[in-house]
């Protein structure tokens, strides 16, 4: 071991010093780049409202990852966000789905000003996505459609297109949606063009969640 070492040693002396300062330039060169980049792309796809994320991710079976992606294309974390179409909060739900989801979660006196806090947002839409997921058998187009264009509609379009729905019940036994996002029904197919790029930016942003924060899969 001694003797590979100092053969190691003066292999390294015996390279010009300028060849050492150029390579540990490069290295150095790299760290700082790469880094630099991941500050920037974390500045461009941010996690605040991580607690709450994470809890109520684990709750609902959900990668926070995947939460969070919904919420940057939905708000951009802005939870005082109200849309148009009267949809509100982080997480952008309707008034009428968050009195259903207040229902069937237990909440007294449910009034739709709740949904601007971020605690009380993020629970019900986790819980949302939830049912979807097991609504649409796990089908991950079919889930995130129907998060934006309403559950009625994607049922019309799959009742339209004779697509079958199949059960899923493995889908609700481990962390959803998986490591491997495939296009499992084909997102040319959804009728709304809104709906078909909403698809596509999630699918892309979580992506990019899941490159950037691996420390938080499967809720942990």
């Amino acid at each position: 071991m001694i003797e590979k070492l100092s053969y190691i040693l003066n292999r390294l002396r015996s390279i010009p010093r300028w060849w050492l300062l150029a390579a540990l330039g490069v290295i150095v060169g790299f760290v700082v780049v790469w880094g630099g980049n991941q500050l920037v792309l974390q500045r461009l796809y941010p996690f605040p409202y991580r607690e709450e994320i994470l809890a109520y991710s684990r709750k609902h079976g959900l990668d926070p990852r995947f939460v969070a992606s919904i919420i940057k294309n939905e708000s951009r974390f802005r939870p005082t966000a109200v849309s148009p179409r009267g949809a509100v909060g982080l997480m952008q739900i309707m008034p009428d789905t968050g009195r259903w989801a207040a229902e069937q979660l237990g909440f007294a006196d449910f009034d739709v000003d709740m949904l601007r806090d971020p605690a009380t947002n993020i629970l019900i839409g986790t819980w949302y996505l939830s049912e979807l997921r097991r609504e649409f058998g796990g089908n991950f187009v079919l889930v995130v459609a129907a998060y934006n264009a309403g559950r009625g509609r994607v049922r019309a379009w799959l009742e339209s297109d004779g697509f079958v729905l199949k059960e899923n019940a493995a889908c609700e036994l481990a962390v959803w949606p998986g490591s491997v996002i495939t296009e499992d029904y084909p997102v040319s197919k959804l009728d709304l063009a809104e709906t078909r790029n909403y698809v596509r930016r999630v699918t892309q942003t979580l992506k990019r969640y899941r490159q950037l924060y691996p420390e938080h899969s499967g809720g942990q």
